[in-house]
């Protein structure tokens, strides 16, 4: 029965970065491509949105929008990876990707920024100072 939407939906993000492996892309829970959703969302670990989501999102845990996902609203999380459209504050604990053609408006504040050629951003994009010996890194945070 659901078999043909298993095949549609990839389990693991395609577009990755070499310093996240690959098997901690695996979500929790995933909004499908043809899917939208409007209201609050609150979620412990990691999200996958590949349709649309307006609303508000409540975690601590860390969200992926992929190529085909659009979110209108502001996330304030521990780590994200868009590679989608958002409309809306990004702030992260940890760090952001924005990877591919990600389109993001609105501000973002985040420690550590990963941004590919080909990104869109409209908005304040803030990286907080760190002392030398207090600077958040890939490898002090856990990975998606």
């Amino acid at each position: 029965m659901f078999g043909k939407f298993r095949n549609e939906l990839p389990e693991k993000l395609e577009i990755v970065s070499p310093e996240i492996p690959q098997e901690e892309f695996t979500a929790e829970t995933v909004i499908g491509q043809n899917v939208e959703i409007k209201g609050t969302l609150s979620f412990p670990g990691l999200l996958r949105i590949d349709g649309a989501f307006e609303g508000e999102l409540l975690s601590t845990g860390k969200l992926i929008v992929g190529p085909t996902g659009s979110v209108k609203a502001d996330i304030d999380l521990e780590e994200a990876f868009i590679a989608g459209k958002v409309i809306g504050n990004i702030t992260v604990k940890t760090r952001l990707i924005l990877r591919g053609r990600a389109e993001v408006i609105g501000d973002i504040n985040a420690p550590l920024i990963s941004v590919d050629e080909g990104v869109s951003i409209m908005g304040k994009v803030e990286v907080p100072f760190y002392p030398e010996n207090t600077t958040p890194s890939a490898e002090d945070s856990s990975h998606f």
